[in-house]
């Protein structure tokens, strides 16, 4: 069984700034007021009780983050090898769809709070692969797809796969979950070492996805948040330079929210994708304070996530931005994640088709269900939805 995690937050000293370097820790401090404002920090609390009182939500692991005492994984420790795990998490009862709220103290509650009912450890890769099919068979042959979740900054272990637990709950989605979780340090502090730890997660996310290519799986999402959509776009772009053509024929969507990316750097990683029709969905808002807290701190305007010049993207192909701009999510103050965090937007998706995430495609692979229902969604959420044409 895999030690439980403690992570928890700790107070840090700023240090001092010189005249120099004043903006950018002037921005350094705005981060830690606006980004370190929630507590507690998430944890692997092992309840199997839990599981009498949630809803129980099945998520597959897979780590590049380094292993600390025992099993336990380490918040800052990364990988060369990837260590996989299997996990039963138990979604708590009394709360709003799009939130997510961790144990307090030494009694959590299972009617309020996320908690793991079980947590096994995977001996290799083989032996993932063999519960991934094991998984996917169990499912109708037009629910079999793999939904990979790459997380963002300042996210430890726990919080990226009770995140990942509230999406699949929230949105009914029906296919297998499966976590790709990367060394964040877990401090809004760490930023510059999260963009490193991000290039190093490159190859294991990659790792991870060509493993799922060789299931049985029919297709796979891929979705990344914030910083988690550099390490989900450097992968992709990795495997096209590589012609890992049998791995992104299975890729049906790329899914990225609130991208903390450089504009000019994601229209050249979409140069590679180019030739393979890949549909990307972004999801952007212009009230994202994180994301124009992480262009302050390049001296740039937008990122992204943010972006309000669409035409600098409006030529790129298969690129379909969703403008969430006007909604608001649950304890989300940042609008930093209201694709998963607002009720609206989580009752719209599930809601756009049976199967949840196959409103990303359709059956003939010749266009998607989500672009074609773009009309009906934004007169119904008051949702911009602007797809762009090549």
């Amino acid at each position: 069984m895999i030690k439980p995690t403690l992570q928890t937050r700790r107070a840090t000293k700023r240090p001092k700034a010189s005249a120099s370097n004043l903006s950018t820790f002037a921005a350094l401090g705005l981060l830690t007021g606006l980004l370190g404002a929630c507590s507690p920090r998430g944890e692997v609390i092992i309840v199997p009780e839990a599981e009498r009182t949630g809803a129980v939500v099945e998520i597959l692991s897979a780590t590049s983050r380094g292993p600390s005492q025992g099993n336990a994984i380490s918040p800052r420790l990364r990988a060369e090898t990837l260590r996989y795990a299997e996990f039963r998490i138990s979604v708590p009862p009394q709360r709003t769809p799009g939130t997510v709220s961790f144990g307090r103290g030494n009694a959590p509650d299972p009617n309020t709070d996320f908690l793991t009912v079980s947590a096994e450890q995977i001996a290799d890769e083989r032996s993932f692969l063999t519960i991934l099919n094991a998984r996917l068979a169990k499912r109708p042959r037009e629910a079999q797809e793999v939904v990979v979740f790459v997380h963002g900054f300042n996210t430890n272990f726990a919080e990226g796969l009770y995140r990942h637990a509230q999406m699949a709950h929230d949105f009914r989605s029906p296919g297998v979950a499966l976590s790709y979780s990367w060394p964040s340090a877990g401090s809004v502090l760490a930023y510059p070492s999260d963009r490193e730890s991000a290039l190093f997660a490159r190859d294991g996310l990659e790792q991870t996805l060509n493993t799922a290519s060789r299931s049985i799986a029919r297709d796979i999402v891929l979705v990344g948040h914030s910083m988690g959509a550099m390490v989900v776009m450097e992968t992709v772009r990795q495997m096209a330079i590589r012609g890992s053509d049998r791995e992104l024929d299975k890729l049906q969507a790329v899914v990225l929210i609130a991208p903390d990316l450089d504009i000019d750097v994601f229209r050249m990683q979409i140069v590679q994708l180019a030739p393979r029709s890949l549909p990307i969905y972004i999801a952007v808002s212009g009230r994202d304070r994180a994301l124009r807290l992480s262009g302050l701190l390049r001296g740039q305007t937008d990122r992204l996530g943010s972006i309000r010049e669409v035409e600098r993207v409006s030529e790129l192909p298969g690129v379909i931005v969703i403008d969430v701009t006007n909604v608001r999510g649950e304890n989300d103050p940042n609008n930093h994640f209201v694709v998963a965090t607002s009720p609206a937007m989580i009752a719209l998706i599930s809601g756009l088709d049976r199967l949840g995430t196959t409103v990303l495609r359709d059956e003939e692979r010749q266009g998607n269900v989500f672009e074609a229902a773009v009309g009906v969604v934004a007169g119904a959420s008051q949702v911009v939805l602007r797809p762009l044409a090549p």
